[in-house]
């Protein structure tokens, strides 16, 4: 019997500090779960991403941490 993942995220260009390479991608419990061609799958839940590039574990990085200004509310090494 084959594993049932929560999302499988298909023909997306998966960037990896390797270089990029268009794959499939699944997701079981908020983890990657597998990687590669998963035309076969089953998932609750299919994602057509061709043509869009994923970027696992990227953050936005362009956040001030209330900083200028209300810092009494949070500072860099709180909010961080």
């Amino acid at each position: 019997m084959s594993e049932t993942y929560d999302v499988v995220i298909k023909g997306g260009t998966l960037a990896t500090a390797d270089g990029s390479e268009q794959t499939d991608i699944a997701i079981k419990d908020g983890r990657f779960a597998a990687i590669g061609d998963l035309a076969d799958a089953l998932a609750h839940e299919t994602l057509d991403v061709n043509g869009l590039t994923i970027l696992p574990g990227v953050i936005d990085t362009q956040v001030h941490f209330r900083e200028p200004g209300l810092t009494h509310k949070g500072t860099i090494a709180s909010e961080s």
